[in-house]
């Protein structure tokens, strides 16, 4: 099955967060969607050590896996 990793970040200034995907089974294709749910905690850290314009003022608020594909609502 696919699923889609999706990483919601919260500005702590300001009182709005986006959605991020951190990864699909087409970019990890060994993510499995039980694997999602036991340990995403790894791939996210990972990905918003990746991703500068997350390391100040902004927190990882929750994530999710999706089935499937999934199309982000909101982007910072």
């Amino acid at each position: 099955m696919f699923v889609t990793v999706v990483a919601i970040l919260c500005h702590l200034a300001a009182a709005g967060c986006v959605e991020e995907i951190v990864t699909d089974s087409n970019m990890t294709p060994e993510i499995t969607f039980q694997q999602c749910m036991k340990g995403a905690q790894a791939p996210l850290a990972k990905w918003v050590s990746e991703h500068p314009i997350y390391h100040a003022n902004w927190r990882v608020d929750r994530y999710k896996c999706v089935p499937g594909h999934y199309e982000i609502r909101s982007r910072a």
